[in-house]
């Protein structure tokens, strides 16, 4: 849930839905994720994809800032002084009274046909020419001269690699790991 929610606010598809994104972050921050509590904080405080509502927003954060989290604290505080005193009253209660739903547990098991269970495991196979040529062209159009969009991992990708790791702080390896398809997706 949470992660379908970062797709649609995150626009994967080009166009960004709030109010799907916070319908989202609302059933898995109702279940107690802690990310998807931070992100309704953000939501409910700015109004996105929502009524603007501070006294939802301090809660979101409150909860997540009994987890240690300082950036939450923060933002918690940030939202306190905004609120008067009868609404900072109610919220800090709706904090100590909410409280997780449980999972469900049959959405959340797998119920395995007996015709797999002798089928032998194989994962699905990636393209590898097509992740290098979308990669090349990331690169490119960022301005890491990564060559042609040919689908080699050849030194000039690696160099291009090296490069964009360096610049995002990642560490200059030249391989293709998560970090740096994370890191080109959101240069995409």
């Amino acid at each position: 849930m949470h992660n379908l929610a970062v797709l649609y606010a995150m626009a994967a598809d080009g166009t960004a839905d709030n109010q799907t994104a916070a319908r989202w972050f609302q059933q898995a921050a109702d279940l107690g994720v802690k990310d998807s509590q931070f992100n309704l904080g953000i939501l409910s405080a700015k109004g996105a994809g929502m009524p603007q509502n501070l006294e939802e927003s301090y809660k979101w954060f409150a909860l997540v800032a009994k987890t240690g989290d300082k950036d939450a604290a923060a933002k918690r505080d940030e939202i306190a002084k905004a609120l008067r005193p009868e609404q900072l009253e109610r919220a800090r209660a709706t904090t100590e009274l909410w409280k997780a739903k449980p999972l469900d547990q049959v959405a959340n098991s797998v119920d395995i046909p007996p015709a797999w269970e002798d089928a032998p495991a194989t994962t699905a196979s990636i393209d590898m020419k097509k992740a290098v040529q979308n990669i090349q062209r990331i690169l490119n159009k960022n301005g890491y001269d990564a060559g042609g969009t040919d689908g080699v991992m050849g030194d000039k990708t690696k160099k291009a690699i090296m490069a964009f790791q360096t610049d995002n702080g990642l560490s200059a390896t030249g391989e293709v790991d998560d970090k740096l398809v994370k890191a080109l997706l959101a240069r995409k």
